[in-house]
């Protein structure tokens, strides 16, 4: 028996942090997600898979963008047409309510409603399987719902449990559970969803975040997809497909003891470059120990417009962001320590960025910027850098 696990494909999201991309660049990534589980539906139909499960938030919006729900449609029908069939759960994301506007499934299509059921299958082979599961009909869920999910049944070979929450106490927003909850149904596999990084939380039996199949922004990094799992009879053997034809990179690189352009260019190549499409994000080390002038092409912008304008005609390592981050610095140990400290309180807070930026935040990008939750750390960073390189001045 073969099936597919997937969760997560977030249908019709949109992608985060970049504005200015290249139009071939924006092109590929705004395809991704449909790229991305297009092959999974391709790999569905090759491997001639029992069945297909998918655990939640397949649409990035509780409205259903139309073009989304369009393409999952058109999708599932491509496996109608293979006879495979699909368990589906709607999560916290795309949650039923009852005046959406939806496209109609395939019938090869098994939704399970917002109460716990169990549907059952027996596979071409033979095989009979239990799949118990619920979905969202609201945007959180703070009640343990594993109490309704029923003991693994004697009569079937294998049963799985779609679950779309996270591990957690009852009150917390998403479905929360513990392992010890899950091991004690007794099931086979328990086919999980909601958190977007992959994991194996446990192998007797397999609890599996599939995590979701194509990263949106720089927080999702590494590949993505889903899991092919694979059971003989005996032992459950899941294999981890990746499919995002684009991944996110946060990559850091030290510098120390470069000298000129050159080697700088060369290093942030051999760094940066793979095989896969990558968006990165860059981080340069020890930038103190570069020479004025070559320091002067990184914090003036010049290096990052340099290596965004690279041949990027069939494949992409695009650095779509530049960051440098000093070693502790002599000259703010010079200084009183203590007085920076409550300096930097001060001023490196969001609403006092927010008060200088004034009409800056009127720019779209600049409001993306500042927004992220690491930009206060990156610009207190920043500050440190411009005190080495005045150093001299300041003694």
């Amino acid at each position: 028996m073969k099936f597919i696990h997937a969760a997560d494909l977030h249908l019709g999201s949109p992608f985060k942090g970049l504005t200015d991309l290249p139009l071939q660049i924006k092109q590929q990534v705004l395809q991704a997600i449909t790229q991305s589980f297009t092959a999974l539906i391709d790999t569905a139909v090759k491997q001639k898979v029992d069945f297909v499960i998918l655990a939640g938030d397949q649409f990035d919006d509780v409205q259903r963008n139309l073009q989304a729900q369009v393409l999952l449609q058109q999708q599932l029908i491509r496996l109608a047409d293979a006879q495979i069939p699909v368990f589906m759960v709607y999560g916290n994301h795309d949650y039923l309510t009852a005046d959406q506007a939806m496209v109609n499934l395939p019938d090869n299509v098994r939704v399970f409603g917002p109460k716990v059921t169990t549907k059952t299958l027996q596979t071409k082979s033979g095989v009979t399987v239990a799949v118990s599961g619920f979905s969202y009909d609201q945007n959180h869920i703070t009640t343990d719902r594993l109490a309704e999910y029923p003991q693994r049944q004697s009569q079937v070979d294998y049963q799985i449990g779609i679950l779309h929450g996270q591990i957690g106490q009852p009150g917390d927003n998403y479905a929360p559970f513990t392992l010890q909850e899950l091991m004690s149904k007794g099931y086979d596999y328990w086919a999980l969803g909601h958190i977007h990084q992959r994991s194996i939380l446990a192998q007797k039996p397999y609890i599996i975040y599939p995590g979701n199949i194509q990263g949106r922004h720089r927080n999702e990094t590494e590949a993505k997809g889903f899991y092919l799992v694979n059971y003989d009879g005996q032992q459950t053997r899941p294999q981890f497909q990746a499919s995002a034809p684009v991944i996110w990179q946060n990559i850091t690189l030290s510098v120390a003891d470069l000298t000129d352009i050159d080697k700088l260019m060369a290093a942030i190549q051999a760094a940066i470059t793979v095989p896969e499409n990558t968006l990165v994000e860059l981080t340069l080390t020890q930038v103190q120990t570069l020479p004025p002038k070559l320091l002067e092409k990184i914090t003036s912008g010049e290096l990052l417009a340099t290596l965004q304008t690279l041949d990027h005609q069939q494949h992409f390592n695009y650095v779509y962001r530049l960051k440098t981050e000093a070693q502790p610095l002599q000259v703010y140990q010079s200084i009183d320590a203590q007085y920076w400290q409550a300096a930097a309180k001060e001023v490196f807070q969001a609403d006092a960025i927010q008060k200088h930026l004034g009409k800056l935040q009127q720019v779209e990008a600049i409001r993306e910027l500042y927004q992220q939750k690491d930009f206060s750390q990156w610009i207190q960073q920043q500050t440190l850098t411009l005190l080495e390189q005045n150093e001299g001045e300041l003694q």
